[in-house]
């Protein structure tokens, strides 16, 4: 499978996020600068809090955007034969279901569909990233208390 179309859906996805959250950080300014939205007496609170949440979008929306660019730039190295590490994808094994990770330091979480196969972005920071981080095709994992499989393929 060829993680870089992989990784193409992948910054697609967190592309698609990022309009998201401007369009959020749009309106939630809006609000807070809104006539309505002026404090009538002390207790009326209703702009600063729009104005926290425009500040929070646009907090996320940054975060976000580094993300992606640092996606884009990452060339996925070839880990046939090697540990596991960032840029891996991970053929796993466990409870007689076969998954596909693909370890990436940013964007935990997201699942693209590639060639007719769902892929699964995990991070080193994750239960599943953390059992896989520097071990070898054919090896078991496990993380929580039971939770264990095995390493089909690692590219």
């Amino acid at each position: 499978m060829d993680k870089g179309r992989i990784l193409k859906a992948v910054v697609a996805v967190l592309e698609e996020d990022l309009r998201r959250q401007m369009a959020a950080n749009v309106s939630a300014s809006a609000g807070a600068t809104h006539g309505e939205a002026k404090a009538e007496t002390k207790w009326d609170t209703c702009g600063l809090e729009q104005s926290y949440l425009a500040r929070g979008h646009a907090q996320q929306f940054a975060a976000l955007a580094v993300q992606v660019e640092e996606l884009r730039a990452f060339a996925p190295p070839d880990f046939s034969g090697k540990l596991i590490g960032a840029g891996a994808l991970v053929e796993t094994e466990m409870g007689g279901e076969r998954m596909l990770f693909f370890l990436l330091k940013c964007g935990g979480g997201v699942e693209v569909e590639v060639d007719g196969q769902e892929v699964s972005v995990i991070t080193e920071a994750s239960p599943v990233g953390a059992a896989l981080l520097a071990k070898n095709e054919g090896e078991s994992y496990s993380f929580r208390a039971g939770s264990a499989g095995k390493i089909l393929r690692v590219q």
